[in-house]
C-alpha cells in the first residue's frame, strides 16, 4: 500500500510523524484495500495489468479518504489538517452506491463561495 500511494506522498508533503499518524488513522480502509491488490497482483502475467487498475483505484481511495487539495497559496498548512481523517465514520457508514456523496456535498459547498482564481482580462475558450 505504501508504494502505491508513493505519488501521492510525493506531492503533499509530510513530516515522517504526520505520515505515521496519517497511516494509522487510516489503516484498517488501506489494510483492506491492499490485500485484496496484493493478492490478485501475485498472479503471473496478469499482476501488471491489475498493478496499474490498482495505481489508479488508489487515486480513487484518495480523493475519498482525503480533502481536495487547496490552491498553491494555502498548501502551507494542508498536510496537517490532512493528518487526521475528518470524515471516516461518514465515509465508512455510506452504502456503496453513494461513495461520492461526500464529494457531491464538498464542491456545492465550493459553489456557494467560489474563490477568484481567474485571471482578469481575455477568457480563452
Amino acid at each position: 500500500m505504501r508504494e502505491l500511494l508513493e505519488p501521492y506522498f510525493s506531492r503533499i508533503r509530510y513530516t515522517k510523524d504526520q505520515k505515521r499518524m496519517w497511516f494509522r488513522d487510516r489503516e484498517g480502509v488501506l489494510f483492506g484495500f491492499g490485500v485484496g491488490f496484493y493478492l490478485f497482483v501475485k498472479i503471473p502475467l496478469l499482476g501488471v495489468l491489475i498493478y496499474g487498475i490498482a495505481e489508479a483505484s488508489t487515486a480513487y481511495l484518495i480523493t475519498k479518504i482525503t480533502d481536495p487539495p487547496p490552491p498553491p497559496a494555502e498548501w502551507k498548512d494542508y498536510a496537517e489538517s490532512q493528518v487526521r481523517w475528518k470524515n471516516k465514520h461518514e465515509f465508512l457508514t455510506l452504502p456503496l452506491d453513494k461513495l461520492d456523496l461526500h464529494n457531491i456535498r464538498h464542491h456545492e459547498k465550493a459553489k456557494q463561495n467560489p474563490r477568484t482564481t481567474e485571471l482578469e482580462g481575455k477568457k480563452f475558450t
